[in-house]
C-alpha cells in the first residue's frame, strides 16, 4: 500500500460521491459560486460580462496528440461554442513534455479569453517532477468536463492476456515487461506506476507523446501494456484487437461491462485522469465569465452531451471556483504521491 492515506486512490470519496453506475449519462456537481444556469439556452449568449469577448477567432489548445481524450474532447466543445459565441472556434495540438508545453502556450499567452487549454492532473505534477515550472497557480481555472478512469491493455494475442498472467510474468521476470504511457510524469504514468508500485512489481516504463501513440505502440507490438484512459481504449476492446486488464476504478464501466476492477481481482487501486479547459492567469473577470457563460451552454447542449454520451465520457461538472479548489487539492496529493512512489522505476 502507498502511505497510511491510500495514496494511490487519487478520486477521494467527494469525487467519487460525485459518480454513480446509473448516473453515466448526467453527473452534475453542486455548482460553485460565480456559476450562471445555462440550461436550455440555444441563442447566442450575450456580451454584457466581458464587452469584448470575444473579439476574434478562440483557440483552444490541446497538449496532446490528436486522437486522444484532450484532443476529442475539446473539439466537442469548440463545435458546441460555435453555436452560442458569434466567433470560430479552433483546435491545435501543441505536444510535448507530458503536455507542459501546449499548457504552457496557454499560460504565457495574451490573457484576451482568444486563447484556452485543456489540461489534467498532469498540472498538478509538473512542478513535483521537475518538469516544468507550471502548477495551478498560474492558470485560470474554468470547467472541468469529465473524468476518466484508468486501465490497461494489451493486444488480444499477447501472452498474458488475464491480469493473473500478466502479474505473474511481471514477478517472474522484473524489469522485462515494457509499459507505454502517454509522456513522463503524465496521469497515465502516474496511473502506470501506482499501480505497479500496489502490485508488487518492476517494469520498464515507455513514454509517448499522448494516449493514442501509447496504444499504437501496443497494438503494432513496440510495447507489452499501455496505461491509458479506459474510454480511449473502450471500442478496441469491445470490438478487437486489444483486451483490458481490469479498470483502476470503483466499479465496473458501462463502456467496458466484461471488464472487472482492479480491486475486484486483488489490486487495490483507484486512479485516473480528469479532463478541464483553462485560461491565462491574469485573465479579466468579467472574460473569465463570459467565458464561463458559455462553457455551460456547451455543456448542456445536446450536440455536446450526445458526443460525450456515445463516446463513453463521464460527464463531471466543475466550475471555476470548484475547479480551482480541486486543483489546489490535488497539487498537494500529487506531491505526497511523487514522494511515497518511484515513478522511474
Amino acid at each position: 500500500m502507498v502511505g497510511n492515506q491510500s495514496l494511490v486512490r487519487v478520486e477521494n470519496e467527494e469525487s467519487r460521491n460525485q459518480i454513480s453506475s446509473k448516473r453515466r449519462n448526467f453527473i452534475k456537481a453542486a455548482s460553485g459560486a460565480g456559476i450562471i444556469s445555462t440550461a436550455g439556452c440555444l441563442d447566442k449568449l450575450s456580451k454584457s460580462r466581458g464587452q469584448n469577448w470575444p473579439s476574434g477567432q478562440v483557440e483552444i489548445i490541446a497538449p496532446w496528440a490528436a486522437g486522444g481524450g484532450s484532443d476529442r474532447t475539446s473539439r466537442a466543445v469548440a463545435d458546441a461554442a460555435e453555436k452560442h459565441t458569434e466567433a470560430t472556434w479552433n483546435v491545435k495540438n501543441q505536444t510535448g513534455g507530458s503536455g507542459s508545453v501546449g499548457m504552457s502556450a496557454v499560460a504565457n499567452a495574451k490573457p484576451n479569453g482568444l486563447t484556452l487549454g485543456c489540461t489534467a492532473p498532469e498540472i498538478c505534477l509538473y512542478e513535483h517532477l521537475g518538469i516544468a515550472d507550471l502548477s495551478p497557480d498560474n492558470i485560470t481555472p474554468i470547467m472541468q468536463y469529465t473524468q476518466m478512469p484508468a486501465t490497461i491493455v494489451v493486444h488480444e494475442n499477447s501472452k498474458y492476456n488475464s491480469l493473473d498472467k500478466f502479474l505473474s510474468f511481471a514477478k517472474s521476470n522484473p524489469g522485462k515487461v515494457k509499459m507505454a504511457n502517454s509522456g513522463t510524469g503524465s496521469s497515465w504514468h502516474m496511473a502506470g506506476a501506482a499501480f505497479v508500485h500496489e502490485a508488487g512489481i518492476d517494469v520498464k516504463h515507455v513514454p509517448y507523446d499522448g494516449a493514442k501513440p501509447a496504444i499504437t505502440a501496443t497494438l503494432n507490438g513496440e510495447v507489452d501494456c499501455a496505461t491509458v484512459g479506459a474510454v480511449e481504449v473502450a471500442p478496441q476492446v469491445r470490438d478487437g484487437p486489444l483486451e483490458a486488464l481490469g479498470v483502476m476504478y470503483d466499479e465496473k464501466l458501462e463502456s467496458l461491462p466484461q471488464t472487472p476492477t482492479m480491486k475486484q481481482q486483488g489490486v487495490d487501486i483507484v486512479i485516473g485522469s480528469w479532463l478541464a479547459h483553462f485560461g491565462p492567469k491574469d485573465l479579466p473577470n468579467d472574460v473569465r465569465d463570459s467565458i464561463v457563460d458559455t462553457y455551460n451552454a456547451v455543456y448542456e447542449d445536446k450536440k455536446f452531451k450526445k458526443f460525450m454520451d456515445n463516446n463513453n465520457f463521464l460527464r463531471v461538472k466543475r466550475g471555476p471556483d470548484e475547479l480551482k479548489k480541486f486543483l489546489d487539492e490535488k497539487y498537494k496529493y500529487y506531491g505526497q504521491l511523487v514522494k511515497e512512489i518511484d515513478v522511474n522505476k
